[in-house]
């Protein structure tokens, strides 16, 4: 019995012809705010996970801590997602005891682990290194064989960094080392990963499609992941010509984006404590006015106070006239 309900929907919207986009949260509560958008997959990753904490992405962040951080997301959401779990924090037996802990204890319907060599850092941050294929390899078969026991349907995702690491010869039409990266895309593959993202340093559709054709020459019809990263430049986007439609065209099925809402919050908390520190109840006013109407309006609401309050009174003896005789947030306000 497949133990993870989710992992198939995430199949399902994989194979369609545009395949899907995953947006990238840093809680539970953006996985909530995402999915009342109308978002499709939830994209939880180590660069958000860290910068939560007020870390940077350089391997600082443990395996148990990224685990309990998926752990929060997936419960908070019914919609498939998708977690890093980096480099498996160390060598093949870390991998399996994290690939075992995120099976058993979250609902992730798919993950991804890379190449990087310890201590890993986000692929936009200069100083990474990769290992050996066969060394990378062999990791990918003991996480796809604990997969395979565990949760038959859930993706994996290979990630090779190689294309921009230390130590890469640079290709002068692509400008980064294609070949690399293709030799690991298809080893990788090979090992029983069910798809491979190349991590690119800009938003080029030649290094994309270079990258997609040549390992489709011997893996035809292989499935791929592309970061829409927001660490790429606004003129990087600016010149891109890539498009979701474009990139699902080469055969990347799985798009996402890291840290948007890591992004955004950071930047709108800025703005709005910015306003409290000149007045506070002139700037409440103005937020309320602001999300009046909002579907993220009431937190209460967004976190479901009804519904524990409801559960109060079912089990909870005096419960009911305790919130009915009492001010404050009830039911009848949702």
């Amino acid at each position: 019995m497949l133990r993870n309900k989710k992992a198939k929907p995430l199949c399902d919207l994989i194979n369609r012809p545009k395949g899907v986009f995953a947006f990238g949260v840093a809680s539970a509560i953006d996985a909530i705010a995402a999915e009342k958008a109308g978002i499709e997959c939830i994209y939880a990753g180590g660069y958000s996970a860290a910068g939560l904490r007020g870390w940077p992405d350089m391997g600082i962040l443990s395996g148990p801590e990224m685990v309990d951080h998926i752990r929060l997301i997936t419960k908070a959401t019914s919609l498939p997602v998708v977690a890093d779990i980096d480099d498996g924090y160390g060598s093949v037996h870390n991998v399996v005891r994290t690939v075992t802990d995120l099976l058993e204890t979250t609902s992730v319907a798919g993950f991804h682990l890379e190449d990087q060599r310890y201590p890993k850092r986000c692929g936009h941050i200069a100083g990474k290194e990769v290992i050996p294929i066969d060394e990378f390899a062999g990791k990918l078969r003991a996480a796809s064989d604990i997969r395979n026991h565990l949760s038959g349907h859930c993706i994996i995702i290979a990630r090779t960094d190689a294309f921009s690491a230390a130590g890469a010869t640079i290709d002068s039409k692509i400008g980064g080392d294609i070949d690399e990266a293709v030799r690991r895309g298809i080893a990788y593959l090979d090992a029983g990963a069910d798809m491979v993202w190349c991590e690119f340093p800009n938003a080029d559709s030649k290094s994309a499609k270079a990258f997609s054709d040549n390992v489709r020459s011997q893996h035809p019809g292989a499935f791929f992941a592309f970061n829409i990263s927001p660490s790429f430049t606004k003129d990087m986007w600016l010149r891109s010509e890539l498009t979701e439609d474009s990139l699902a065209s080469m055969g990347y099925k799985f798009r996402f984006a890291t840290y948007p809402a890591l992004l955004s919050n950071s930047a709108n908390t800025y703005t709005l404590a910015s306003l409290f520190a000149r007045e506070a109840t002139s700037a409440l006013r103005g937020l309320k006015s602001e999300l009046s109407g909002h579907p993220m309006e009431s937190f209460m609401n967004t976190v479901g106070v009804s519904n524990y309050q409801e559960f109060e009174k079912k089990y909870n003896p005096g419960a009911k006239e305790k919130i009915e005789k009492s001010e404050g947030f009830k039911e009848h306000q949702a």
